[in-house]
């Protein structure tokens, strides 16, 4: 008595080999990274190109690829699709900031951290850039509130201290500035920028 039929194995192996198609997206991607490894963006775009259904996974890495090209404008194209694709997906917004950033376009970076804040209130990265716009911007009570996030789940950390201490001197609340500059000094001993701060006090 056969245990496992003949066809039913047959069948069975034609499920588990990959596709052709996936094959070939398989071979695109492995092609793609061969080449980035290189410095070689043309040759990495190509085989994504030439492969390309408008999957996610291919936007998001042309997007990247693009972007380290300098191509920023088709960049941002392609990660914006991504965006789009996975509305509730973090990681394609971060990608498309890149772009952007290289475009100065500040205001579509900021909408984009505040898209990720409302799906990740605690996301150290875009709270401390929300907090690096509004201090730009010398809109210090708004830079607080994004910095003081962050440095309350990394007290230690060197950058958003320092844009801390320097959002509290200018919002005139010296003695916060003064501990943080000093908590700086620890992070960083004879941290230039931390001692101009101390001397401002």
């Amino acid at each position: 008595m056969d245990l496992v039929k003949p066809a039913l194995v047959a069948a069975a192996l034609l499920l588990a080999a990959p596709a052709p198609a996936q094959t070939d997206l398989s071979a695109a991607f492995a092609t793609s990274y061969a080449a980035e490894t290189k410095g070689d963006y043309a040759d990495a775009i190509a085989p994504l190109r030439t492969t390309y259904t408008g999957t996610y996974e291919q936007n998001l890495r042309l997007g990247w690829l693009y972007f380290l090209g300098k191509n920023y404008t088709t960049s941002a194209s392609y990660y914006q699709k991504a965006v789009e694709q996975r509305p509730y997906a973090i990681e394609p917004k971060f990608g498309l900031i890149k772009p952007l950033n290289a475009l100065a376009q500040v205001e579509k970076m900021l909408a984009l951290y505040t898209d990720i804040l409302k799906i990740d209130p605690q996301n150290t990265q875009a709270n401390y850039w929300t907090g690096v716009i509004f201090l730009n911007r010398k809109a210090y009570d708004k830079a607080a509130r994004y910095f003081e996030r962050v440095v309350n789940l990394y007290p230690f950390d060197y950058d958003t201290n320092l844009s801390l201490a320097w959002t509290y001197l200018n919002l005139g609340k010296k003695p916060e500035a003064k501990a943080l500059y000093t908590k700086v000094l620890l992070i960083r001993p004879g941290d230039a920028t931390a001692l101009a701060g101390l001397k401002k006090l």
